[in-house]
């Protein structure tokens, strides 16, 4: 689905004021239950309080200059594993919770806290997590995967607009279940390679009412956790769902989740739909939806992932075509670049690195699909 046809389905949101609107957020489980399938609507009775969030200050200790170097480069990969292997840990939680909403059983909120907390600690100039979050696209997977790409990409906001610990796992966590209702979706809406129909929209479109009501279960110590989850679709220009509230109306948290939550989405691929570049997906949210979000959240958006990712493919005014290996925040469209396929589209086979800002001549003309490449290394 392209920005365009999302901003349809934004138009397509009730009006706040009307009765339907209204009595979204009084729904009770039971109700929803009452009118969709029973294999996949779960009970209110089933979520389990989870316990409060431990707090935890430690921070990874930075590498001491006058290491080794090799012991550094084992230090580097060892954390970049861990690192990979907090993803693996989030599938199996989200996983897991959204077996038990099916289910109707108890799930607990303090794993993923902890999932989160581990996720937030230390500095990681090069993020092995953030680039596996960027870059990982598996379309049957998206459900689980697409809510954890979106907590990763907050925790990166999260610390763009300054804010504090607390605040931070606040965010990520509101994040990582903000599209639990996904749980109460059949499989043959959420998989189905073909156009939805208005009915099936409809049904999508309920989703943070789902949400909503799992999470409410949770008591007032988590209402952030609902209230988010309620909103993420609202936009300030009040041309969101399911309410169509505006502004100052909207959870600041759920103002930036619903921001990553569509970005996230573009650069991902559906059943339904391919991908689209980093490059084409920022042109379609700024060109298309700079009214429905503050501009102090695109802006940091466009800090956090620039223009051309780190692993990202481009290709430059010679016609070659390269792959993004370092990012310069001062300069979002001159990365540094390794030549892959040169001008007549041949595999180049020894390391050509071009540092763009030392070399003016050349520049990036556009950015190349990974379809395109994988066509290339067939040839």
């Amino acid at each position: 689905m392209s920005l365009v046809e999302f901003s349809k389905l934004e138009n397509l949101a009730p009006n706040k004021s009307s009765p339907k609107a209204k009595q979204g957020m009084k729904l009770s489980f039971r109700k929803l239950a009452a009118n969709r399938d029973e294999q996949v609507l779960p009970g209110k009775a089933a979520i389990k309080a989870g316990t409060e969030t431990k707090n935890n200050n430690n921070s990874l200790k930075e590498l001491n200059s006058n290491n080794d170097n090799n012991s550094k480069v084992l230090n580097d990969n060892n954390n970049n594993n861990n690192r990979k292997g907090l993803y693996d840990k989030s599938c199996t939680y989200l996983n897991q919770v959204l077996s038990a909403v099916k289910n109707r059983r108890f799930f607990a909120l303090e794993p993923g806290y902890e999932i989160i907390q581990k996720m937030a600690e230390g500095d990681h100039p090069r993020d092995e997590l953030f680039i596996m979050a960027i870059h990982l696209d598996d379309r049957f997977k998206y459900v689980i995967h697409h809510s954890i790409n979106v907590a990763i990409y907050s925790l990166k906001m999260a610390d763009d607009l300054g804010f504090d610990q607390t605040r931070k796992i606040e965010l990520a966590m509101a994040a990582l279940l903000h599209d639990i209702g996904m749980a109460v979706i059949p499989d043959k809406i959420l998989y189905k390679q073909e156009e939805l129909t208005q009915q099936e929209i409809d049904i999508l479109r309920n989703r943070p009412n789902y949400s909503h009501n799992i999470l409410r279960s949770f008591g007032d110590g988590f209402a952030h956790l609902a209230e988010t989850a309620a909103q993420v679709y609202e936009r300030i220009d009040g041309s969101g769902y399911p309410r169509g509230l505006k502004g100052d109306e909207i959870h600041e948290y759920a103002q930036i989740i619903g921001l990553l939550d569509m970005y996230e989405a573009l650069i991902h691929s559906r059943p339904q739909r391919d991908k689209l570049t980093h490059y084409t997906a920022v042109k379609e949210v700024i060109n298309t939806c700079k009214h429905r979000f503050q501009r102090k959240h695109l802006k940091s958006m466009l800090s956090i992932f620039t223009l051309f990712p780190i692993h990202s493919y481009v290709r430059l005014n010679s016609d070659a075509i390269g792959k993004v290996i370092e990012t310069y925040a001062d300069q979002p469209m001159r990365p540094k670049i390794q030549i892959v396929y040169d001008s007549q589209r041949r595999k180049v086979l020894t390391e050509r690195i071009v540092v763009l800002p030392d070399n003016p001549l050349l520049n990036i003309v556009d950015s190349v699909p990974e379809s395109e490449i994988q066509g290339l290394s067939k040839n």
